[in-house]
């Protein structure tokens, strides 16, 4: 692929895999648990049961549209909703640490390519920037924290997460952001990602080319979104560059 100069990357079930470990209920009991802690610090009074039932629950609830909405919720309209209860209002830098917390057992079980690091400065040695175009509903800081946990964080020369645009996948808004904040054209660059829908087929409307990582074996002459190459591991990529 020629007259490339930057790889962008998915980040869940492509760079990183969130899903491993522990099922994400029992992470997620684990982390109102951590939650609940830093919380402690500031009212010993606020309970474990407290916190879910009215933080998590209704934070759950309140964006359980994201995905066909295509938006993200502001996590601290949530949890400071839920302080005032106890006359708490929390800064936006006190949210993202208490989201941090939330989310340990997350980052702690991320799993990746055993030479994800080496793959990545390979590319990087290659002459290629890195970037990093997800969806998440969490802090960007937070899922920044995953990056340095796999220790490819200083390897990736910009992030763009759809939680501090306020848009996800599939808007081509977002990739169009990250094009613009990397200073090249639609043409000079690669998506790499796991879903045709979110990750493929925009990059392709604005005339990106796009390699699809698929673990699975199936029929591609059946595909109606036709990604320029295929690959079953990030290190595959490197026959193409």
């Amino acid at each position: 692929m020629k007259n490339i100069k930057v790889i962008f990357f998915d980040m869940g079930n492509t760079l990183l895999h969130f899903h491993y470990g522990q099922s994400d209920d029992e992470k997620d009991m684990q982390g109102l648990v951590y939650l609940t802690e830093y919380l402690n610090r500031f009212d010993e009074n606020i309970t474990f049961e407290d916190v879910k039932n009215n933080f998590y629950r209704i934070w759950m609830d309140g964006i359980k549209d994201r995905k066909s909405k295509r938006i993200e919720y502001p996590i601290e309209s949530f949890l400071n909703g839920f302080l005032k209860r106890y006359d708490l209002t929390f800064s936006l830098e006190q949210c993202i640490q208490a989201i941090h917390c939330f989310y340990k057992e997350y980052r702690e079980q991320v799993r990746f390519e055993d030479n994800i690091y080496e793959t990545l400065k390979s590319i990087k040695e290659k002459g290629y920037k890195i970037g990093v175009i997800s969806n998440t509903c969490y802090y960007d800081e937070v899922m920044k924290e995953c990056f340095s946990k796999a220790k490819i964080y200083e390897l990736v020369d910009n992030f763009i997460f759809s939680y501090s645009l306020k848009i996800g996948k599939p808007n081509k808004k977002i990739f169009e952001t990250a094009i613009e904040q990397m200073g090249i054209s639609p043409k000079e660059a690669i998506m790499v990602g796991d879903s045709l829908e979110s990750d493929i087929k925009p990059a392709l409307q604005l005339g990106m080319k796009t390699i699809w990582l698929k673990n699975d074996i199936i029929n591609d002459t059946k595909l109606e979104i036709v990604p320029h190459g295929k690959i079953s591991t990030i290190k595959e990529l490197l026959s193409y560059i």
